[in-house]
């Protein structure tokens, strides 16, 4: 059975469809696959149309697109008229996702269509280029059929504070929005089974993750023992607390400068996953714990300070992902509209990092691809260093594509 993805846009007497198959059903061109990019171009007007097709190829692992023009039959009125490619698998090309743009013009009149386009992967076996090109890790996820009904995920995005001293974090939101449908299309997660808050309080993290004294919160009963994957994602603040030297998450209503009294522990929030029987557990901290922020310092008169933030004792059935280490910035990426660690973790789980091409996205892999970009860009963008923190069982397969 033929995979099919479809996009149809349509204006005045001209409207074009681009349609991609292949056989496998899972978008995705493989070894020993060919994929199919059918055209239809149909002719809603009275006259006889000669059109012509200007295409366009975008490549995720490229800047560069490659432009084409194709001749087509005159096509009568009512009526449809195609034109058929096919795209062979090569190993040379790197894996990412390609995408067509086609746009239709009528010879005769001049007159065109709106662009139409559709996205589809590749698994190659080429090398990305040293550079890392712009992805718009927010359209065209891979869509993998494997259902995790079992999985269980907390999803919060701190983008607004109350305290009228705390900036806040732009790309929270987005990132939580982002990673929930990763988590769907991609990790198999059942949407019910993803627990999502924005903007969360105090009272939010103690219900699901539970206190210091009742380490049974909402997570804990979700959790169907040694069965359930869990996946945790915090995009937002957190702080140190000055005397203690210990860290926090910085809920929505809270104030770092009496972090002890209103923040949550991380040594409480790490204490209370080791006490979940899950098969597996994950977590990703797209935050800094060192007081700083991209704006500036969270807490008043002091300067960012070391944090050392495996301290508290993290079962090895933990796999932990952190945007950055010690007093350093997690740095955000306005390009993609989303923090600069998550977006690469999105760009790593995606495909990007699969160095193998076993379809089969490793932990190990993950923190290549990290390691690769994320210290660069930081450098790059903001002349500031930015290392991520990743542990666990390096061979623990994250997600299948």
């Amino acid at each position: 059975m033929l995979g099919t993805k479809i996009e149809k846009v349509s204006s005045g007497s001209i409207q074009c469809t681009v349609k991609f198959q292949e056989p496998s059903g899972d978008n995705a061109i493989t070894e020993t696959e060919t994929g199919t990019i059918t055209v239809n171009v149909k002719n809603l007007s009275n006259k006889i149309i000669l059109p012509k097709l200007n295409i366009l190829v975008k490549t995720s692992w490229s800047a560069k697109s490659k432009s084409s023009t194709k001749w087509m039959n005159s096509i009568l009125p009512s009526q449809t008229g195609s034109y058929t490619t096919s795209l062979k698998w090569d190993k040379k090309l790197p894996s990412g996702v390609i995408t067509y743009e086609v746009k239709a013009i009528d010879t005769n009149s001049q007159i065109e269509s709106e662009a139409a386009e559709v996205s589809f992967n590749i698994v190659g076996e080429g090398e990305m280029p040293d550079v890392p090109v712009f992805v718009n890790v927010d359209i065209n996820i891979p869509i993998v059929p494997t259902r995790n009904k079992d999985a269980i995920a907390v999803i919060i995005g701190n983008k607004e504070y109350e305290n009228p001293d705390m900036p806040n974090v732009d790309y929270a939101i987005e990132d939580a929005k982002t990673m929930r449908r990763y988590l769907v299309d991609m990790l198999g997660y059942q949407e019910e089974n993803i627990l999502c808050v924005e903007n969360a309080k105090k009272a939010d993290f103690e219900t699901y993750f539970g206190t210091k004294d009742v380490y049974k919160g909402k997570l804990y009963n979700y959790v169907k023992p040694y069965q359930s994957d869990v996946f945790i994602y915090y995009s937002g603040h957190g702080a140190p607390d000055i005397e203690s030297k210990k860290a926090y998450f910085i809920p929505a209503n809270g104030d770092p400068n009496y972090i002890k009294i209103n923040g949550y522990p991380l040594d409480t929030f790490y204490g209370n996953l080791n006490e979940i029987s899950a098969k597996s557990i994950t977590v990703v901290l797209d935050a800094c714990f060192s007081g700083g922020s991209q704006q500036g310092m969270l807490t008043n008169n002091v300067s960012p300070m070391y944090i050392d933030i495996e301290k508290p004792l993290i079962s090895k059935k933990i796999n932990l992902l952190t945007s950055s280490s010690g007093d350093q910035i997690s740095s955000w990426y306005p390009e993609g509209n989303h923090s600069l660690f998550t977006y690469f973790f999105l760009r790593a789980i995606r495909g990007e990092s699969d160095k193998n091409r076993d379809r089969k996205i490793t932990l190990s892999e993950i923190q290549n691809f990290i390691n690769d970009n994320v210290p660069y860009m930081a450098r790059r963008k903001y002349g500031r260093e930015q290392t991520p923190v990743i542990r666990g069982d390096l061979n623990t397969v994250i997600c299948t594509y």
